[in-house]
């Protein structure tokens, strides 16, 4: 039996998946960056922390 035509049908088959994979469902699974964030960080203390005892 030539097993070189299913190898092949099968690489192509998966590179093939792998394109539309990332051309169409990669961009639905990144987090959108929001222009500012809903919770900043908060301000540090104007105050120095006290050395240890």
């Amino acid at each position: 039996m030539i097993w070189e035509p299913f190898v092949l049908a099968l690489v192509l088959g998966l590179v093939i998946s792998a394109g539309l994979y990332f051309a169409y469902l990669w961009p639905s699974v990144e987090p959108v960056d929001d222009a500012a964030p809903r919770d900043p960080a908060p301000a540090p203390p104007d105050e120095p922390a006290s050395p240890a005892p």
